[in-house]
């Protein structure tokens, strides 16, 4: 994972401000006589402090994953909806639904997804989604084998529209803010237990801080980088809809039988 410049700034300024302290405390209290105290203080707020982060990070790497899949779920079925609505005879329906469909595509891709990355609603291609439903909607359908056919691009309709409900729904979701103050106040809390406990090697006790300060800032960064979900390491991106080729398999194109992926009987 590549950290942010600002983390190593933070551990710089944070490590140093706490051996300071470390240091500067030793000179003036003897740490030695309250170490049991201070030892056992540090534990609690160690123990508190691991299952708050373990908590969290479950909590927010559920929501992100969630926001992940439905952004592949959707794409998928915008790809299985293009080919069902192929096997209607209705050729102008066909037509009008697929492009559609590919003009929502275009929408998600180059005008919803810039929103989506400056913070807005990502509801910029709504009119898209409603032209795409009403074209499907209205594909003729005119023999018996038309009925299985359209039935299943509505039902693929469906599963795109409950896609794109999760993905403008979870996009938003951050982590509260409460619970990023309580996990601020729990790190600096554990890092002043640290700097306050005594050791009888300065290099040893300045490698243990440093290392705690480390670990934590660490914590906080890949909660923080999983907390917003189209940037930092794991970012979520447009790409699942950017792959997607609308076209027939070459198999088809080939057949005389078939006619914009219908199979004429």
């Amino acid at each position: 994972m590549a950290v942010r410049p600002t983390f190593w700034a933070k551990l710089v300024v944070v490590a140093t401000v706490a051996v300071a302290g470390h240091l500067a405390f030793a000179r003036v209290f003897n740490l030695g006589a309250d170490v049991g105290s201070v030892g056992a203080f540090v534990t609690a707020i160690g123990t508190l402090y691991s299952v708050l982060t373990a908590f969290t990070v479950v909590s927010v790497w559920t929501e992100f994953t969630d926001t992940d899949r439905s952004i592949k779920r959707e794409a998928r079925q915008l790809s299985e909806l293009w080919r069902y609505v192929g096997y209607v005879i209705d050729v102008a329906g066909v037509a009008t639904a697929r492009q559609s469909i590919e003009s929502y595509r275009d929408a998600v891709v180059h005008t919803e997804w810039p929103v989506m990355l400056q913070g807005g609603v990502p509801n910029a291609a709504e009119d898209e989604f409603f032209a795409m439903a009403d074209a499907v909607n209205a594909m003729g359908v005119s023999t018996p084998k038309d009925v299985p056919a359209w039935t299943e691009a509505v039902r693929t309709l469906g599963e795109v529209s409950d896609a794109r409900s999760d993905r403008i729904l979870l996009m938003p979701l951050r982590m509260p803010p409460l619970l990023k103050v309580l996990l601020l106040m729990a790190t600096a809390t554990l890092i002043a237990g640290m700097a306050l406990l005594g050791f009888k090697s300065e290099i040893i006790g300045t490698a243990v801080i440093v290392l705690t300060v480390g670990v934590s800032l660490l914590v906080l960064e890949v909660i923080d980088d999983i907390d917003e979900p189209l940037g930092g390491a794991w970012g979520v991106t447009a790409r699942p809809f950017e792959q997607l080729r609308f076209s027939l398999a070459p198999s088809d194109e080939q057949r005389p039988d078939m006619v914009s992926g219908i199979r004429l009987e």
